[in-house]
Order: C-alpha cells, then sequence, then structure tokens
C-alpha cells in the first residue's frame, strides 16, 4: 500500500526536498555527496523496492562512509512499512 506512495513520491522529488530532509534531521553534507544521492534516486526508484540493500550498495564508495550508514538506518528504520 504505502509502497505506491513511496514511489510516486520520490518520481517526483526534488532537489530541494532532499534539501529540506537533510536541513530538518541535521545532516551535514557535501554538495558532491547530496549530488550523488540525488542522482541515484532518480535512477533507481522504479526498482529499488525489488532488492533495496543491494541498490543502497551501490552507493558505498560513492559517498561519505558516515552519510552510507546513516542511509541504512533510515532504511532499517521504514522498511518495514513499504
Amino acid at each position: 500500500m504505502y509502497k505506491n506512495i513511496v514511489i510516486n513520491y520520490i518520481k517526483n522529488i526534488k532537489i530541494e526536498d532532499l534539501d529540506n530532509y537533510i536541513k530538518n534531521n541535521n545532516i551535514t553534507i557535501s554538495e558532491k555527496d547530496k549530488t550523488t544521492i540525488y542522482n541515484y534516486i532518480k535512477k533507481y526508484y522504479n526498482v529499488f523496492f525489488n532488492d533495496p540493500i543491494k541498490y543502497i550498495k551501490i552507493l558505498k564508495g560513492k559517498i561519505d562512509d558516515e552519510i552510507y550508514y546513516n542511509i541504512l538506518m533510515v532504511y532499517d528504520k521504514y522498511k518495514n512499512i513499504l
């Protein structure tokens, strides 16, 4: 049920939405990492739900390790609603 809502939201996500999430959660992130994550979201949102961990692991080594582990923690927090 929530899967379709999330997919529709992500399909229309803008970089400003990511900026707002970062600011609201007091996350320090480089512009490069933010751009990488945003491009990744836009590229893989339609296949992410097939094997989420596989697609999260694609980011390893491409972004700061702390940010990568924060993404894993966010996924772990919300995985049961998807």
